[in-house]
């Protein structure tokens, strides 16, 4: 199955830099009826405070972004992304400016996976190379009568767009019906299989930095986690790989759910 890529090649870029930021999709509303639009956004941020605020620096760059959504039957659409911010080669406040926006809509009932891929190859003259592999991912829930409790009946959630080689976080149920104080079980994948041993930090979105939380994957790369309150959760995970001459692979994936309130 076809995914979007966004490919970066830069002759001069500090690894600190590259590394420093991460991006991720959200969805509005995540459950919508059937026929009626959705607001995709592809947010790039700076996740200061070890990973756990949103604050964002930055934007994806529109010329080498593609979006692309995987309907319940597995078809795969791509759209066009706008851009939300100022145009950064002109003057004014530095930080960030803006944000990028899609317009989608569901025809088919069920639910719906966004994926966002990123690459970055980068190497001055002969010495290491980086390279920066990014794999995010949301999901939505397209009824007739859009509900939380007709998205909890879900039972089969989207056909799992596949990150290829990539680190990549994938909700194990439907992804579009958790409520509070429910389990939400999300496995990683690094090379299409199971990543045990592997810190997962999930950030709730307007609970702050204080109510964020570690957890490490079992060995078949899962995690559960039980949202104590209704907002929207990015999960985000990382790791690197480094050789005996220097070269660095480094790899990091996100998913953004919403959790509701139970009926």
């Amino acid at each position: 199955m076809k995914v979007f890529s966004l490919v970066f090649f830069i002759t001069f870029l500090p690894v600190g830099a590259a590394r420093a930021h991460d991006g991720w999709i959200e969805v509005t509303p995540s459950i919508v009826e059937k026929g009626q639009p959705v607001t995709i956004a592809l947010m790039h941020g700076n996740h200061s405070n070890e990973h756990r605020s949103y604050r964002l620096a930055g934007k994806w760059d529109p010329e080498f972004t593609k979006v692309s959504v995987v309907a319940p039957s597995g078809k795969t659409t791509t759209v066009e992304i706008v851009d939300l911010g100022e145009d950064p080669e002109k003057t004014g406040p530095k930080g960030p400016k803006g944000f990028h926006i899609a317009q989608f809509v569901a025809d088919e009932e069920g639910v719906y996976t966004v994926v966002a891929r990123q690459e970055r190859d980068l190497q001055r003259g002969d010495g290491p190379r980086f390279r920066g592999v990014r794999f995010a991912r949301s999901a939505f829930a397209a009824l007739a009568l859009p509900t939380v409790a007709e998205a909890q009946k879900i039972k089969v959630g989207a056909p799992q767009a596949r990150g290829g080689d990539d680190l990549e976080i994938i909700p194990v149920d439907n992804g579009a019906g958790a409520v509070r104080g429910a389990p939400v079980a999300l496995q990683v994948r690094y090379k299409g299989k199971p990543a045990e041993g592997k810190v997962v930090s999930i950030v709730p979105k307007l609970a702050g930095s204080g109510a964020a939380q570690d957890v490490t994957t079992d060995a078949q790369g899962r995690v559960s986690f039980a949202p104590p309150a209704a907002d929207s959760y990015l999960a985000r995970v990382k790791f690197d790989e480094k050789s005996e001459r220097g070269d660095l692979n480094s790899f990091e994936a996100t998913y953004v759910f919403q959790v509701f309130n139970r009926r």
